[in-house]
C-alpha cells in the first residue's frame, strides 16, 4: 500500500494547530485530525471500546460516550497505564489515517496530530511543528476551554515538549504569535515548499 505523501502538523496545546489546518482546508487541502478522530473511534469501534473497558474499567465510559476525564486523570501522572492506553488507541488511529489517506485521492495529505513526536509517527515524510509563546497558548486555551484553571492549563503544558526539542525535530517550524493572516502567509509558504 503507497500513502500519499503525509504533511504532520504538530504542536504543543494553543500553538494554533486547528487554525493552521483550518486554512489548509480552505485551500483546497485534505486534512485527518488524529484527535478528533480518535475520541469518534473510541466511541464507535467496538474492539476498541471494550478494550478500554478493559485496561481502565466500567467507568471509562459513562452514558455510552467515553468519560474523558476520568481516563484524563487516571493517565495523567502514570505512565505505564497511559502508554497501555495509547497503544490501544494509536493503531486504531493509524488503520483509520491510512484508510482516510489511501481515498483521499491526493497526492500529498496532511495529518493534525499533537503527538506525532511522541508517537515517532513514521507516516510523516514532513513535520511542521507551530510554537508560541506560553502567555499567548495559555490565553488561546482559556477562550477554547474556559473552565480550566491557569494553573491547571500551566500543568499540563508543562509535560508537553519544549520549543528545542520541537525546533530539532521538525522540517519546519512556524512561529505562530500573531494573527491569522500572518498565519495564512506561513500556510502559503507550506505549500510552496510542499505542493
Amino acid at each position: 500500500m503507497i500513502l500519499p505523501k503525509v504533511i504532520c502538523i504538530t504542536g504543543g496545546m494553543g500553538s494554533g494547530k486547528s487554525s493552521f489546518c483550518a486554512i489548509l482546508e480552505a485551500k483546497g487541502q485534505s486534512v485527518y485530525y488524529s484527535d478528533n478522530r480518535a475520541k469518534l473511534l473510541m466511541n464507535s469501534d467496538v474492539k476498541l471500546v471494550d478494550a478500554i473497558t478493559n485496561l481502565m474499567g466500567k467507568a471509562a465510559y459513562e452514558g455510552g460516550s467515553l468519560n474523558r476525564s476520568y481516563i484524563a486523570d487516571r493517565i495523567f501522572n502514570n505512565q505505564i497505564l497511559k502508554h497501555k492506553f495509547e497503544s490501544l488507541v494509536h493503531p486504531v488511529v493509524r488503520s483509520d489515517f491510512e484508510r482516510w489517506a489511501m481515498l483521499s485521492g491526493k497526492n500529498v495529505v496532511f495529518k493534525e496530530s499533537a503527538l506525532v513526536l511522541e508517537a515517532k509517527d513514521n507516516t510523516c515524510e514532513f513535520i511542521v511543528s507551530l510554537i508560541a509563546d506560553e502567555d499567548v497558548r495559555i490565553e488561546r486555551v482559556k477562550m477554547r476551554n474556559p473552565e480550566l484553571k491557569e494553573e491547571h492549563i500551566k500543568e499540563r503544558l508543562s509535560t508537553q515538549y519544549k520549543d528545542d526539542y520541537r525546533r530539532k525535530h521538525s522540517h519546519l517550524v512556524v512561529e505562530n504569535n500573531g494573527t491569522l493572516s500572518d498565519l495564512e502567509v506561513k500556510v502559503d509558504y507550506l505549500l510552496s515548499k510542499v505542493i
